[in-house]
């Protein structure tokens, strides 16, 4: 059984969505580390600032399809 990229892209688009699921709940709490906020660390590990993601995700998934 080789790597199947498809399943890679999906695993990762949910790792995604369920990250920035959980730090939009948290958005205004600080990290363990205390040094930044869930919003901030979002922007920072994934390149893309919380909010502009959920306008995309929102902008490209029927409501059916939210989880």
């Amino acid at each position: 059984m080789g790597f199947d990229e498809e399943k890679y892209k999906k695993d990762q688009e949910d790792r995604r969505y369920h990250f920035a699921k959980f730090c939009w709940k948290h958005k205004r709490e600080l990290t363990p580390a205390g040094k930044v906020m869930w919003e901030e660390r979002f922007n920072q590990m994934e390149g893309v600032s919380l909010r502009d993601y959920i306008k995309e995700y929102k902008s490209t998934h029927s409501q059916k399809e939210r989880r």
